[in-house]
Parts: C-alpha cells; sequence; structure tokens
C-alpha cells in the first residue's frame, strides 16, 4: 500500500469510527421544553407527537404532566421523548388540561431531529481525524538505506 493510501486511511478510518460512536452510543431522543406565563384552573398538560406536520398526532406523556404554577405566576417544564428514530423529524404538539378534565390543544407545531445531531455526530469524527492525522504525522519517516562508498573494487 502506497503512502499517500495510508495518509488518508490515517484520516478516514478515525472519521467513520467517530461518527459511529456517536450514533451508537448516543440514544435518539428530544427533549421538549415549554413555559407558562400564569396556570388558571390548569391541572397539567399532554404531549403529542407525529412524523407528520399534518398528524395524525399520538399522545406520548402516558401520565398527565401536572401543573406546577399558579394563577399568578407560570412555571417551566421539561419533557424527554425517547424510544425514536435517530436523525428522524418529529412533531409535537402540546395540550393544557383544566381542573374539570378539559382540554385545550394549541394549534402550534413545533418540530425536532431526533438524536444528538449530525453536528455531533460529524465534530466526533473531525476530532478522531485530526487525531488520526496528527497522530500520523508523529510517526517516524521510514530510513532510506544509505550507500556508503566502500574499498573500490578491482
Amino acid at each position: 500500500m502506497n503512502n499517500s493510501v495510508k495518509r488518508i486511511l490515517w484520516i478516514l478510518i478515525p472519521f467513520i469510527l467517530g461518527v459511529t460512536l456517536v450514533r451508537v452510543t448516543t440514544s435518539p431522543q428530544v427533549t421538549l421544553t415549554w413555559e407558562t406565563a400564569s396556570e388558571v384552573d390548569a391541572a397539567g398538560f399532554r404531549l403529542y407527537r407525529s412524523d407528520n406536520p399534518e398528524g395524525p398526532f399520538t399522545l406520548i406523556s402516558t401520565e398527565l404532566i401536572l401543573a406546577r404554577g399558579d394563577p399568578l405566576v407560570g412555571a417551566k417544564y421539561s419533557y424527554k421523548d425517547t424510544g425514536l428514530i435517530w436523525g428522524r423529524r418529529y412533531y409535537y404538539q402540546l395540550e393544557e388540561v383544566n381542573l374539570t378534565g378539559g382540554g385545550e390543544r394549541y394549534s402550534q407545531t413545533v418540530t425536532s431531529l431526533a438524536g444528538a445531531g449530525w453536528l455531533l455526530a460529524l465534530g466526533a469524527g473531525a476530532g478522531l481525524a485530526l487525531l488520526g492525522f496528527l497522530l500520523q504525522l508523529r510517526k517516524p519517516a521510514p530510513a532510506a538505506e544509505s550507500q556508503t562508498p566502500g574499498p573500490p573494487e578491482a
């Protein structure tokens, strides 16, 4: 194998390894956050997900996400949606449930990609590729065979 192929492999293999490690070691998830300004008669919230912006949306929060705010001051909320497919785009809707059990689903749909994201995967791959490149530079060059002149042949 010639030296230029070896140099390319010293960069390419760590890059592929870095991208693969991120894909394999990070679970595909989406963290949803929202904040309320006030919570008059709010019992809690439900979240719905779809892989199509038009729906249908399926309930993903199996238990009611209880309201923590009060009528004058709202609260901040966070929910991790897990068990997703890495790199797939998902669409979400939020429903506020009142104290009587009725609900109002907000028409706004938010979207997110599941997983750590390609930016992190490519960054890890680039980092390992750089490491491979630097290690390849530190490798001593093969010693050239030196020919020392000897006594002349007769």
